[in-house]
């Protein structure tokens, strides 16, 4: 195949969870496809999944490893995670050959020409108050000891126990092969013969390791309390993106994570004052996709 026919084909599927082709692989980025109730359907729930090669799982909450385990487990794809991500893995059934356990930093050779790298990310902070507006300053909590950040962080998870019958139910399912604990933040580079696309799922990251990789593409995640190396950002979530993407050398961006979660506690992001940023600085590319639209990505848009 031609470096020109291997185009990248993305699909989202709500919160962090995209479906990329490129080549004859098929690689999901999260597999949260059966969502909780009062949230929209995204056009495909785990059962309906008959192909998939990798799944990369940035994380272990609900909203990002949900449904792995059945996808891998129907069609023999293997799941790439940080530890506690594994270990629901196998604690669900999914054979140790179909996993690769990673803490960031390797590289996942998944054919065709087709590599994904695994790095170290960040969390947004659940610990710090966010607004859901992305024009809004938030400012604050700053050296918060890790003993406070997570019982605050496991106090936000204890809130989905003041929800309807419906939703604890949901989420009793979703606790058999997820976490209330992240487990370590991971981002992911896909590089290719057609280009390069970084997916982050959540407002965090190191800027040592993100600042070198310069994406041709890159999927933002654009909700919550930003982290920036180590520490909540101070100022909005807006400007953080926007810092983001000139750090990564304005690729073009795609936003992430900002539709709602579990209505009404964890509802959705008004990311308008972040476009809004991105759209004003010169030469930045950005798109917005909607649910299950497929649309290449790459090469890039001329």
């Amino acid at each position: 195949m031609s470096d020109a026919a291997m185009s990248v084909t993305i699909e989202w599927f709500g919160c962090a969870t995209f479906r990329v082709r490129v080549g004859g692989l098929t690689l999901f980025f999260d597999t949260y496809l059966d969502k909780a109730p009062g949230v929209p359907p995204a056009g495909l729930r785990a059962a309906e999944v008959d192909r998939a090669d990798f799944l990369f799982i940035s994380h272990a909450h609900w909203d990002h490893l949900y449904g792995a385990d059945i996808i891998a487990k129907a069609t023999g794809a293997t799941v790439v995670g940080n530890y506690e991500s594994v270990r629901l893995m196998r604690a669900n059934g999914v054979p140790d050959a179909q996993i690769v356990a990673t803490a960031g930093g390797d590289t996942i050779d998944c054919g065709d020409g087709v590599t994904v790298r695994a790095l170290p990310s960040q969390h947004s902070g659940l610990y710090a108050p966010s607004s859901p507006d992305s024009g809004q300053d938030c400012l604050g909590d700053l050296g918060v000891p890790a003993q406070q950040r997570q019982a605050r962080t496991q106090a936000v998870f204890g809130r989905v126990f003041t929800l309807s019958d419906e939703d604890r139910a949901y989420f009793d399912l979703a606790n058999h092969s997820t976490s209330s604990y992240d487990g370590g933040q991971l981002a992911y580079l896909l590089e290719s013969p057609a280009g390069s696309l970084l997916v982050t799922s959540s407002a965090g990251y190191w800027r040592g390791i993100f600042e070198p990789l310069r994406p041709d593409v890159a999927i933002l995640g654009a909700t919550g309390r930003p982290v920036l190396d180590g520490e909540p950002y101070q100022g909005s979530l807006a400007g953080f993106l926007a810092g983001q993407a000139a750090l990564l050398g304005h690729p073009e961006v795609i936003f992430c994570h900002y539709d709602p979660l579990a209505p009404p506690l964890f509802g959705a992001t008004d990311i308008i004052a972040a476009e809004t940023r991105l759209k004003e600085i010169p030469g930045q590319g950005y798109r917005r996709l909607e649910y299950g639209a497929p649309t290449v990505i790459l090469p890039k848009r001329l």
